[in-house]
């Protein structure tokens, strides 16, 4: 599994509704990938992404089987689809769409 960075404004420590770590802390690798996935599941749908990446679904299945578990995993998926309807409440939905498509180069495109 890869390191990821997220990019602030899209979630996690930076919004003042932030995903509060289990650990008090910052965000671990399982909850950072299970929450990308969940915010790039739903931008899939609503953008019409054609292209996703497996390794991204795969690390996050591992993720909920290893560290999260089910109800805190889907707490922090759907976390990440709420994170994509409050941008596009914000910025609108063509602009999140391509942010999107640029932040997360390596796991959706067009």
């Amino acid at each position: 599994m890869k390191k990821i960075i997220l990019i602030c404004g899209f979630f996690l420590s930076c919004a003042a509704n932030a995903l509060t770590p289990k650990n008090g802390e910052e965000p671990t690798y399982c909850e950072q990938i299970v929450s990308v996935h969940g915010l790039l599941t739903r931008a899939q749908m609503e953008c019409g992404y054609s292209q996703y990446n497996d390794e991204l679904i795969s690390d996050s299945a591992k993720c909920f089987k290893h560290e999260l578990g089910e109800e805190y995993g889907k707490e922090v998926l759907m976390f990440g689809m709420k994170e994509f309807d409050r941008n596009v409440n914000e910025d609108g939905k063509d602009k999140t769409c391509k942010n999107l498509l640029k932040e997360f180069t390596s796991y959706v495109k067009k």
